[in-house]
């Protein structure tokens, strides 16, 4: 079973306590529970013994993690029910490719959180990171760069992203950059 977490760390623990938030909710995570979690903290992690089968069960149910059978496909679909959040780091695009540059700075300067379909959109479309499109000043032009006439119904976006050549890009940047503790996913 593979599986992601989701969630941030609020103080620092040790592997076997931890205090993880998602939303307004916090969990108070100790010993197998809180070793499972941080095995998906950074990416795609499998379970490999029963009493770690159990403790992701928990976890799905508390809304700490999301499960997927592992294909780029599945990651992608499992990364689109994630809100995904940059850290806060001194100098954000320091060591990146250009891919991971280009979509961190989608999701630090967009005047709004980007969904994975949209931010696969954006990179899909080579739409330039450009400043009538970026700050919450202008939320609306980028709004509209996005959902037109054939992608604004309800649905469509992210079914015309899961075929996109970009999906796996920006998947594959993504999860990387998770990995370097550039963003967390809630």
């Amino acid at each position: 079973m593979k599986y992601i977490s989701i969630g941030a760390v609020m103080t620092e623990g040790t592997e076997h306590i931890l205090d993880v938030c998602r939303g307004s909710r916090s969990y108070h995570l100790t010993g197998e529970l809180a070793s499972v979690w941080l095995n998906g903290r950074f990416g795609f992690a499998a379970v490999k013994k029963p009493t770690e089968e159990q403790a992701l069960l928990l976890l799905l149910r508390m809304g700490l993690a999301i499960q997927t059978d592992g294909s780029g496909f599945e990651e992608y679909r499992a990364l689109t029910q994630c809100t995904l959040v940059p850290a806060d780091r001194k100098h954000p695009y320091w060591g990146l490719t250009g891919m991971e540059r280009a979509v961190l700075q989608w999701l630090r300067e967009a005047g709004l959180v980007l969904s994975m379909a949209e931010l696969t959109y954006l990179i899909d479309q080579k739409v330039p990171l450009q400043a009538d499109l970026l700050g919450n000043a202008n939320t609306q032009n980028l709004v509209e760069q996005i959902y037109t006439r054939d992608t604004i119904d309800d649905g469509i976006l992210e079914g015309q992203m899961e075929r996109s050549n970009a999906r796996e890009p920006v998947t594959k940047a993504v999860l990387r950059l998770l990995r370097k503790k550039r963003l967390v996913l809630l």
